[in-house]
């Protein structure tokens, strides 16, 4: 039996899973394809778990270990529990109380006697701890239960975020309005230095940016985003000026240096960038 309490390093195991999976000759564009089908998640939250932007529980570290012919001690430090008998276990678990289910971490100690009591009492339940109040836990092995945790939730947003770079106010709108719409979580950017500084307090997961932004070209802006902390993002190039020798050659530069995707031809056609990214994301 394994200490369930999930301390993991997000970062961590997302990186031992990355490198797992290349040493196993999976390709980096299939890794979240290949979570998604070892765990039955979405395409989206595999994306983020390998990111470590999600967390992980013991149960996913064991079945993605076991899918590879792995130990999870190849992913995550963990060590057998030898603890003499009554000393406390830490463990993910589900609080019962007012009618809600709360998850929690609780600390739970010896089995209680026949008829001893305890004000709260956790009992396993198809592999899963459950903790009541004394007078609502049901019959069975009852533990007593010496500390309850209960942290705040929030909502894991598993769209997959797409920066939109264009200076063209409209265009940038009317694209992320369009991807948003088809399920992804677009946000629009009009110049080079906050494209810049949002993608270096946090990547996105992939990008669409116009070539030319005023006088500048999305050089700086491609630069930033292949030495950020996800420098293997799709990054789809958009002109207006394929006519241009020089915009060409340039966009061609980027191709082979940065393995940019495109040019795609402005106007921007919707449902040709919402295919290309959908592509990239084996959607």
């Amino acid at each position: 039996m394994y200490n369930n309490h999930q301390k993991f390093d997000s970062q961590s195991i997302a990186a031992k899973v990355r490198e797992l999976f290349l040493h196993h000759g999976i390709g980096k564009r299939q890794h979240a394809k290949e979570l998604s089908r070892i765990l039955d998640l979405s395409f989206s939250h595999a994306h983020r778990k390998l990111k470590g932007q999600s967390p992980w529980t013991l149960e996913q570290i064991n079945t993605v270990a076991g899918a590879l012919g792995e130990t999870p001690a190849a992913i995550v430090d963990i060590l057998p529990e030898s603890d003499p008998p009554g000393q406390m276990m830490v463990q993910d678990a589900i609080f019962f109380v007012a009618g809600v289910a709360l998850p929690c971490v609780a600390h739970i100690g010896h089995e209680l006697p026949v008829g001893r009591q305890a004000e709260y009492m956790g009992l396993q339940q198809d592999g899963q701890w459950i903790i009541y109040r004394c007078d609502e836990a049901p019959q069975g092995k009852r533990h007593c239960v010496e500390l309850i945790e209960i942290r705040p939730g929030h909502i894991e947003d598993q769209r997959l975020s797409i920066a939109v770079l264009d200076d063209a106010h409209q265009a940038a709108d009317e694209l992320t309005k369009y991807l948003n719409s088809q399920g992804f979580n677009a946000v629009a950017f009009y110049d080079v230095s906050r494209f810049c500084q949002a993608v270096s307090k946090g990547p996105f997961d992939g990008y669409v940016v116009d070539w030319l932004i005023g006088q500048e070209t999305a050089q700086q802006c491609i630069e930033t985003i292949r030495t950020s902390e996800h420098p293997d993002a799709p990054i789809l190039v958009l002109t207006g000026q394929l006519g241009t020798d020089l915009r060409e050659s340039e966009i061609a530069r980027a191709m082979r240096d940065y393995d940019v995707l495109g040019p795609y031809e402005k106007p921007v056609r919707l449902h040709v960038i919402e295919a290309a990214l959908q592509r990239c994301f084996n959607l």
